[in-house]
């Protein structure tokens, strides 16, 4: 057996306590839960560190107002998913970037929701770097002073209520780009077309929340270079010629078939048979 050390298990770190909190507030938004716990408070050192939380500093960007997401670029790593965030105060015209590189797997097990906690922790770093002090501290001490009580703190918007936001903001990032779209000849059907193949639904009405997110992500990383544009076109040109050549396979008469069909048309006329149309999105 190894030698007792005596030695003590070493107490987790502020940025470890954020980190967690956060990670479980994403998934409360994720599951549509309440979320409560908008600042955290702990004995380190015999000090007592406190701060605001994910939930916590968006709380303070809406009070203070004018703070606002200007870029979103994301990559993907084999074992992570890393976010780059731009942020704006558009009252004094100053801006930050919020970085971060979220792990695929929790321990041993896949994180759902991996995509979407390196998203939002980029953000959080990115809007943090803009608030003023005196918003902080009063986010802090308004909710310092009630987190003993038994009512709940917020209630944050529904499930159905995110979804919609997340579609909203979906089709406001699809229209930005829509002219620069179909100067490379790639029409709305083209786009929806290629939506539907990726995340392998026939209407927008199947699509999570997640799914909508790492579209909008899409979308805002092909808008903020021409580069990324470039590669978002031709994923698209692909599914879009790899649907049409499926078509073209499984409507295609038989050789014989069709010869005796040319027999038919030349005695009778029929009316050609109807294509399938695509379910609308």
């Amino acid at each position: 057996m190894p030698e007792n050390t005596g030695k003590e298990i070493a107490p987790l770190t502020e940025f470890e306590v954020l980190e967690q909190v956060d990670d479980q507030a994403i998934v409360q938004m994720m599951t549509g839960q309440a979320i409560k716990d908008y600042v955290y408070s702990f004995k380190q050192g015999g000090k007592v560190v406190e701060g605001l939380t994910l939930a916590g500093i968006n709380e303070a960007a809406n009070r203070r107002g004018g703070i606002e997401v200007d870029t979103l670029e994301y990559e993907e790593r084999e074992k992570s998913w890393i976010a780059v965030v731009k942020a704006i105060d558009t009252i004094t015209g100053s801006s930050r970037y919020g970085a971060c590189e979220q792990p695929k797997n929790m321990g041993t097990r896949p994180d759902p929701h991996a995509f979407t906690k390196a998203i939002h922790k980029a953000q959080r770093n990115a809007i943090k770097q803009l608030l003023p002090v005196p918003v902080i501290k009063e986010v802090l001490n308004y909710y310092l002073h009630r987190q003993h009580e038994t009512t709940p703190l917020a209630t944050g918007p529904t499930k159905e209520e995110k979804l919609s936001n997340a579609q909203k903001a979906t089709f406001a990032l699809a229209s930005k780009l829509k002219d620069r779209m179909e100067q490379q000849n790639i029409d709305q059907a083209s786009f929806w077309q290629y939506v539907r193949a990726k995340y392998a639904v026939e209407s927008r009405n199947e699509m999570s929340e997640m799914q909508w997110t790492q579209l909008a992500a899409e979308l805002q990383a092909a808008s903020s270079k021409e580069e990324l544009l470039q590669q978002f076109i031709e994923r698209i040109k692909k599914i879009s010629a790899a649907t049409e050549e499926s078509e073209v396979t499984t409507t295609q008469p038989p050789e014989a078939e069709a010869v005796e069909t040319v027999v038919v048309v030349e005695a009778e006329p029929a009316s050609p048979g109807e294509r399938p149309s695509a379910l609308p999105f």
